[in-house]
């Protein structure tokens, strides 16, 4: 009998469970939404506080790119549970948890038909609570939630909108999924579906064109949010810093995730990547300031401009991608030039079981049991792939070989960074303009020009769809043809050395 009284008070203790905020108030664990399914077009409330706050709108949140409702209550990727809803219901806010497209874990829809979904919950759950609601989102979450509202008529039912961490420009990281070189990859893994099209550069300029200008544009208020941090050394998140080579949270870039009618509220830094920005420990006393209109709230220093003035320069890469045949040595040549500090070899499969080894050019092997090894799963685009980098400091210059064998029918990509020689040290508009020039049959003399000849790989991106419930011009818009670009670089440096890069970007015809 004492057991049974043990395991009663055990249980009370754990079933009411609470814990310390950074600000130090007592936060408690709120219950999970009950017989919560994974079909697309279904919301849930949250449970009731134990003291409401009817000054208080309710909150409904909108998961990102191949999310579920459960990502608000349930394990991130590297931080454990989220603790958002814990928040915002211990501090007397009602909830709801909305389910998209992507709710079924298959693949992801692009805004148009998430947004179309997403307004009509947005009815139901305004006529539910008889007032407006306000809405946290989270990465592409924050796009659907802007087609519901201006494209799809659901502005009347909310208030303000919070975007975390919202592509609002696109991601270079989706242009690459769509690239010449990746595709092989994504293809195999799934994740070249309607929502990581939807993220390119080039198809969110058209989203962008259609909506910042609409007449629903401004009735309602919108803030962001972005940080800078990378994740977990090694992460997916890291990989995708390392590939962005510009300030962003591993997955988009901070001048990507600013409106120019909203107010960037907060601007998180190297501890604030894409997969925490959406906890409660990081971003609720930001939003509850906001969504209360406290005259305590001053939003940050932070321009649009300045973000985009950093992400000017072609980042340092080369870019190499194709098929795996089953249980045949491939090989890859990655030419390496003097003068870099560190250079970091990704090789991304469908599968882990790939065998991956590096050569130098002075014959020395790295294998999985070297200590410049590293190895993880993807998440967020490549999710479903596996990463395998070695990470060399001071290389010597010369052709270094990747050698790669499967058991099984895969494909690889291999994403080459260079940290130190700034070979290239261009800017995109320089890269496009070269890019564009006719080739100049005078030799020119001077050592000081960098020589550069640059190929380009167009891939026509184009996608039908018959959207009901909007106007033929947007239509004509959404179906128009945009191009995904990749640029095979080669270049001269001044001591004469030959290197190599690839840049890969969207742009909407």
């Amino acid at each position: 009998m004492k057991y049974v009284i043990l395991f009663l008070v055990l249980l009370l203790i754990v079933s009411s469970v609470s814990f310390v905020s950074a600000s130090g108030s007592s936060i408690n664990r709120a219950p999970a939404p009950v017989n919560v399914e994974d079909v697309p077009g279904t919301w849930y409330l949250g449970g009731e506080p134990l003291e409401i706050d009817e000054s208080k709108s309710p909150i409904v949140f909108v998961q990102g790119l191949h999310g579920n409702a459960r990502d608000w209550w349930e394990e991130t990727v590297y931080y454990g549970e989220n603790d958002m809803y814990d928040y915002f219901y211990s501090n007397g806010y009602r909830t709801a948890f909305v389910q998209l497209v992507d709710a079924t874990g298959g693949d992801a829809a692009d805004m148009w038909d998430n947004g179309q979904m997403l307004a009509e919950m947005l009815k139901e759950i305004h006529d539910h609570f008889g007032e407006k609601v306000n809405i946290v989102s989270h990465s592409k979450g924050g796009v659907d939630t802007q087609a519901a509202l201006i494209h799809y008529d659901a502005w009347p039912y909310v208030d303000d909108v919070i975007t975390l961490s919202t592509p609002h420009y696109g991601t270079p990281t989706a242009d690459l999924a769509y690239s010449w070189w990746a595709n092989w990859l994504a293809d195999l893994i799934g994740q070249t579906d309607d929502g990581t099209y939807s993220m390119q550069v080039g198809e969110m300029e058209k989203f962008r064109l259609l909506t910042d200008n609409h007449e629903n544009a401004l009735k309602n208020t919108y803030y962001t949010a972005s940080g800078t941090g990378w994740g977990p050394i090694f992460s997916a998140l890291w990989f995708g810093g390392l590939y962005l080579c510009e300030d962003s949270d591993g997955l988009v870039p901070v001048s990507s995730t600013q409106l120019p009618y909203g107010i960037h509220f907060f601007s998180g830094g190297d501890d604030v990547d894409h997969d925490n920005v959406r906890m409660g420990y990081i971003s609720y006393e930001n939003m509850d300031v906001i969504l209360n209109n406290l005259n305590s709230f001053s939003p940050p220093s932070f321009s649009i401009d300045e973000a985009n003035n950093q992400s000017t320069y072609v980042p340092e890469q080369l870019i190499r991608g194709n098929t795996l045949p089953i249980n045949q040595s491939i090989e890859e040549v990655i030419p390496v030039e003097s003068g870099n500090n560190q250079v970091a070899f990704q090789i991304l499969t469908s599968e882990e079981l790939v065998d991956v080894s590096l050569t130098s050019p002075e014959g020395k092997k790295y294998t999985k049991k070297a200590k410049q090894f590293k190895s993880s799963d993807v998440n967020h685009i490549f999710k479903g792939s596996y990463n395998q980098t070695f990470i060399i400091d001071q290389p010597v210059a010369g052709d270094w070989t990747i050698t790669m064998n499967s058991s099984q029918e895969d494909a690889f990509l291999i994403i080459t960074n260079f940290e130190g020689s700034n070979a290239l040290d261009l800017k995109w508009s320089e890269l496009e303009e070269k890019a564009n020039q006719k080739p100049n049959k005078e030799k020119d003399k001077s050592k000081k020009v960098k020589k550069l000849k640059i190929d380009k790989k167009i891939k026509i991106n184009k996608k039908k769809k018959n959207i009901k419930g909007l106007k033929p011009d947007i239509i004509n818009t959404i179906n128009s043809e945009s191009t995904n670009v990749t640029y095979e670089i080669v270049g001269t440096t001044e001591n004469g050395e030959v290197f190599y890069r690839t840049a890969v970007k969207s742009y909407a015809q």
